[in-house]
């Protein structure tokens, strides 16, 4: 028995050792058998940084989630445009023979402070035919602005006030706009002199090959042409333009916007000149789908060049010899590759410069000088 006793006694101590001695070496640092404190500390921190990422991105419990910030950046240069246009004439009603009456209609939109000296963006469409236009600020004030000039083809206008104009909206980049951003329409809906805002993402982003616009599906409803379309940073990324319903009673639709770096471009023309200032080829042109490529076997690789559909009498390209269904190949000794990097290498091209060009015509390769001009004004 007290063998028995002696043994369990030494059992007991040897385990005893055995749990003190592991508890050691698991607590002493870089120990073969330590526990990895810096991981864990690092996995705790990870832990604590995602759970607070996903509790600020629920929309639901977070306080932050809200535009407010952006919206009261940009609003307040945001303006209502008050058109005035002459209506029909029609007899008086007093009973005086011969005399006219001359109605007045009045049109509503918005329009985007570009800068302190009073310059003022629209759109086109907004001012067109107006006898005269009222600008209504945020703030309360009313002036009459005058035309600088227009750019019917962008749908912009660009107005002046003779006054030092309070906020300027800060003006983003549409280049770096991608489809599903968040993007909110500010203007002045059914003139009501007070801004609002509504809410959608970038729909799509069609980028011309002339005439780039951004489609969104945030509402852009009567009076809100020619306000802004800001990004979640309160930036100006486009001006509202149009909205195209697919019902009678204008319920659905899609909404489309001009995008910022073309109104800069516009509005730096139409400051300076007075109009904007664009080279003039007088060519309509498509690319080829695979299909019709095959079909006309031109002598180049699929996607290069330009197919000419259409050109007007007396234009540039008319004069250089151009005709319809030539395959335009190389401008100014480069290859087209595609109607965009083409519109930029044609723009960026003086006009006034004679440059070369290579079309094929009836499978054969050709060359012809063409000197640009500018587009008359209509």
């Amino acid at each position: 028995m007290k063998l028995l006793a002696n043994l369990a006694y030494l059992v007991k101590y040897l385990l005893i050792g055995c749990v003190v001695g592991f508890g050691v070496l698991f607590f002493i640092p870089n120990s073969p058998m330590g526990f990895n404190w810096n991981e864990a500390k690092s996995a705790w921190d990870f832990y604590k940084k995602t759970s607070q990422a996903e509790h600020s991105n629920s929309l639901f419990n977070s306080p932050e989630a809200s535009y407010s910030q952006a919206i009261e950046k940009a609003g307040s240069s945001v303006v209502s445009v008050r058109t005035f246009r002459q209506g029909r004439a029609r007899p008086a009603t007093d009973g005086r023979k011969g005399d006219m009456l001359v109605d007045v209609s009045v049109g509503v939109g918005s329009g985007v402070i570009f800068n302190h000296d009073g310059y003022i963006v629209t759109n086109y469409h907004v001012i067109a035919r107006s006898l005269r236009v009222e600008i209504h600020f945020p703030d309360g004030r009313k002036e009459y602005a005058k035309l600088v000039g227009v750019d019917p083809q962008n749908d912009i206008a660009v107005l002046k006030v003779n006054i030092k104009t309070p906020k300027v909206a800060e003006l983003g980049t549409s280049a770096k706009v991608k489809t599903g951003d968040v993007v909110m329409a500010i203007g002045t809906p059914f003139g009501l002199f007070q801004n609002s805002v509504t809410l959608g993402i970038v729909s799509a982003i069609d980028h011309g090959p002339y005439y780039p616009k951004i489609q969104t599906d945030a509402t852009i409803n009567y009076g809100n042409s020619g306000g802004a379309l800001i990004n979640s940073n309160g930036q100006v990324i486009g001006i509202s333009r149009s909205k195209f319903s697919v019902s009678k009673n204008d319920e659905t639709g899609i909404s489309f916007g001009v995008p910022i770096d073309v109104v800069k471009d516009v509005f730096d023309d139409i400051k300076k000149h007075g109009r904007v200032i664009r080279n003039w080829l007088g060519i309509n042109t498509v690319q080829l789908n695979q299909a019709r490529h095959q079909n006309l076997n031109p002598g180049v690789n699929f996607g290069i060049g330009l197919f000419i559909v259409d050109i007007e009498p007396g234009s540039p390209s008319a004069e250089a010899g151009l005709n319809i269904e030539d395959l335009l190949i190389r401008f100014d000794n480069h290859l087209i590759k595609g109607p965009v990097e083409f519109k930029k290498l044609f723009l960026a091209t003086p006009i006034g410069k004679e440059v070369e060009i290579e079309v094929i015509r009836d499978k054969k390769p050709m060359t012809m000088k063409l000197k640009l001009r500018e587009r008359p004004v209509k």
